[in-house]
């Protein structure tokens, strides 16, 4: 069976019929503005405008709901709970195969934390919809991939600087930082590579090009799948991290 690729860019820039024409997946954050977030507070779409988006955009495309700050914090109370309420409304809307918990920071490998996040997967419905966990700041990739499985949850990753854990689901972050500007042949080969055990990948591309690199991708993606599945040459990983991408390989 070969992988599944849906690709998206970082954001929705104009109407989605366009960008369905470049793009086969989009995340959607959810928010619901509070007093403090202030009067520059953007709250998520209406249920009407996201009902309008699935019936605009082919069967095919995908979509990936992202919590907002509150729900991403995970700490208990009443702005929690109404993010996670309206995430789980905007999936029904969308028909969304992910959702997405982003925690900053300050979300840490202590206990506390883990029970908290752990809790708040009893409250997703995960029959079609993939539970997705990007953390941040002090996680070791190799704890969080652990703390993930245990979970059985999708650990998001930059592929290009991390190792994707192996599993049916890949969600990736190729991330537009310092002076990279595009990802060239090269790095989108590793990458391509690095998923052909997975029966799904999700990948965001936070670049401008982002259209080309996913054209691109989705190529080598189906070369990729194509030499593992005929016996090609076996695919060593770098130890230690994932790709280290050299200058002449940014664009």
């Amino acid at each position: 069976m070969s992988t599944r690729w849906h690709i998206g860019a970082m954001q929705l820039r104009g109407a989605i019929a366009p960008y369905a024409k470049r793009f086969d997946f989009l995340e959607v954050r959810v928010t619901v503005p509070s007093r403090e977030d202030g009067a520059d507070a953007v709250a998520t779409p209406s249920l009407a405008t996201l009902r309008r988006w699935r019936k605009s955009v082919p069967p095919s495309f995908d979509f990936a709901v992202v919590a907002g700050p509150h729900a991403g914090r995970v700490k208990p109370g009443a702005m929690l709970d109404r993010e996670f309420d309206a995430a789980r409304a905007a999936i029904d809307a969308l028909h969304a195969r992910c959702f997405v918990l982003r925690t900053p920071p300050e979300v840490t490998p202590a206990a506390i934390w883990r029970d908290r996040i752990a809790k708040l997967l009893t409250r997703l419905p995960r029959d079609v919809t993939h539970f997705v966990w990007e953390p941040s700041g002090i996680w070791e990739l190799e704890d969080a991939t652990a703390q993930a499985k245990a979970w059985n949850v999708v650990l998001a990753v930059d592929p290009v600087r991390e190792h994707v854990p192996p599993g049916p689901v890949a969600y990736l972050r190729l991330r537009s930082l310092g002076e990279t500007r595009s990802f060239g042949p090269v790095t989108l080969e590793r990458i391509a590579n690095a998923v052909t055990s997975a029966r799904e990948v999700f990948a965001i591309i936070e670049t401008d090009s982002a259209a080309v690199e996913a054209k691109r991708l989705r190529r080598l993606g189906r070369a990729a799948r194509a030499s593992a599945v005929g016996g090609g040459a076996r695919l060593v990983r770098p130890r230690g991290g994932g790709i280290v991408v050299r200058d002449d390989e940014q664009e």
